[in-house]
């Protein structure tokens, strides 16, 4: 056993020194958003002292604030998403409301405001969504992912993946058994970051092309239909978002609200679907499903919320060959015309000398199954202080083995790999006077095994014996008999942000506890 520990400590000055009259907050969050601007009279003159309140509408969430000398205000550590309702109030002048308005993942939302004399009591009510289109307190190059894009964009395999490609610096790139890789801006996919509710969630040993835990079984973080939001990065400025030089992904889970909802799905495809290839030829047997459910609602109304899901995949992916010509791609075809006889008398051998059966000579399918488990519940303590918590998990096995033209490897040399991911991660946000904190606490417990397949559970030596211009391979695979990795992660961040006039300053640490 070894105990690593990874200490980060960060201590950030963020400022921005702007002749505008407006400078939106820089100082978004990894999990949160924020909501900045300017508010004026008729005579664009500055109005200091002025009262700002936004109302998340589905969790009656409250933030408020009050306009600096300068006429600027700055809600930070915002719920991301919406509808906001933003109240602008001053003795003298008319209240002025924004509604419909909504905020994405790391970015600042601009809310300017002229306020109007008022001679007679009134309230004027702007229904509109603010554009943070081009935002001057953006921190590099950075898209947002919005969960109605998630929900209506095309997916087959409903990967993140699928989604970063929306952006031109994302690029996926098929990566075998494993699912798909994301090159970023032409950098390795090792040099990526991923991050799910603020938590580090990355492949530390750089062993899956996904660079995520369970990624070797072809698993995903999370649930798609666990996902609020997702941001992709790319070299961002914000002093919360490092420690990697590729690009990142950002993602946020979803909460429940004063109302209850849910949702049931269910996608599936297989050879029925699918007409014969150009040879005529009848595709090969394959099946893929993923099924799965979410609720959430209020536990307790304006107070506490939850929200749950969980999530199925079942898919069986033929290999492509047959060494009996039944289906795929005949192996024996390929080159030398006296390979099946060999096939014949490789598996003659195996079963009638040494009583050992490696599985049949027509084609064969792998395995992939996974199962995620999702639970979430927010609590507000007060006006003040918000606290989350949320627990995930996935049990994932995946058969894992290839055949060439060269080389034709029977089902029982087909290694499985049993991947198991807990996750928890709680997070405390909490407001004093001018100061917004962010406290996150997260424990990840990874458990990683390589064995033979349940359909042979029998002790085998690996077998290779060369046949003309090829070879046959049959028995335990054998680099990954009682192969075993346990990891056990624990992260503790806190981010202090407070405003001193036109400039923002974060102080914060960030520590990584790592032990194998």
């Amino acid at each position: 056993m070894q105990i690593c520990a990874r200490c980060l400590s960060v201590l950030a000055l963020l400022f921005c020194v702007s002749a505008l009259a407006v400078a939106p907050a820089a100082a978004q969050n990894v999990t949160t958003g924020a909501i900045s601007g300017t508010v004026v009279d008729e005579q664009q003159a500055v109005l200091p002292g002025t009262t700002v309140v936004a109302v998340h509408e589905p969790t009656t969430t409250t933030y408020e604030t009050v306009t600096l000398e300068d006429g600027r205000f700055q809600l930070l550590n915002v719920r991301v998403g919406g509808p906001y309702e933003v109240t602008v109030s001053l003795p003298g002048f008319r209240d002025e409301q924004r509604t419909g308005l909504s905020v994405a993942l790391g970015s600042s939302l601009a809310v300017n405001v002229t306020l109007q004399l008022a001679s007679v009591t009134e309230t004027v009510e702007v229904i509109a969504q603010a554009s943070d289109m081009f935002s001057p307190a953006a921190q590099g190059t950075a898209s947002n992912v919005p969960q109605e894009a998630l929900e209506n964009l095309p997916t087959i395999a409903r990967r993140l993946d699928d989604f970063a490609r929306s952006n031109p610096f994302f690029v996926q790139t098929p990566a075998g058994a494993e699912g798909s890789a994301l090159s970023v801006a032409g950098r390795n996919n090792r040099y990526n970051n991923i991050q799910v509710d603020g938590a580090v969630n990355n492949d530390l040993f750089g062993l899956a092309a996904s660079g995520v835990p369970g990624g070797q079984a072809d698993a995903q973080p999370v649930s798609l239909d666990a996902i609020q939001e997702l941001q992709l990065v790319v070299a961002p400025y914000d002093v919360r978002q490092g420690g990697f030089s590729g690009g990142g992904m950002n993602a946020i889970t979803k909460s429940g609200t004063n109302s209850f909802s849910g949702t049931g799905y269910y996608f599936g495809r297989s050879q029925a679907l699918v007409g014969d290839g150009i040879t005529d030829e009848p595709v090969s047997d394959f099946d893929d499903q993923q099924f799965g459910a979410s609720v959430g609602g209020p536990i307790a109304r304006n107070k506490a919320f939850f929200f749950t899901n969980f999530d199925f995949g079942r898919r069986d992916t033929p290999v492509g060959f047959s060494a009996d010509g039944s289906s795929g791609q005949d192996w024996t075809a390929v080159g030398d015309p006296s390979r099946r006889e060999d096939v014949a008398r490789f598996q003659d051998i195996l079963q009638n000398t040494y009583g050992y059966d490696p599985g049949p000579a027509s084609e064969f399918s792998r395995a992939i199954d996974n199962d995620k488990f999702f639970v979430r519940g927010d609590v507000n303590l007060s006006s003040n202080h918000q606290l989350t918590v949320r627990h995930n998990y996935i049990d994932a096995i995946s058969d894992i083995g290839s055949i060439f033209n060269n080389s034709y490897r029977f089902p029982d040399g087909f290694y499985q790999f049993n991947s198991g991911v807990n996750s928890t991660v709680a997070q405390l946000n909490s407001s004093f006077g001018g100061m917004v904190n962010e406290l996150r606490v997260t424990y990840q417990r990874i458990r990683d095994r390589r064995g033979g397949s349940d359909d042979f559970p029998g002790l085998f030596p690996n077998v290779t014996v060369a046949i003309g211009d090829g070879e046959l391979n049959a028995g335990r695979e054998q680099f990954s008999t009682a192969n075993a990795l346990d990891q056990d992660i624990v992260e503790v961040t806190n981010d202090l942000t407070f405003v001193r006039g036109s400039h923002t300053f974060t102080v914060g640490t960030h520590n990584e506890l790592f032990q194998f």
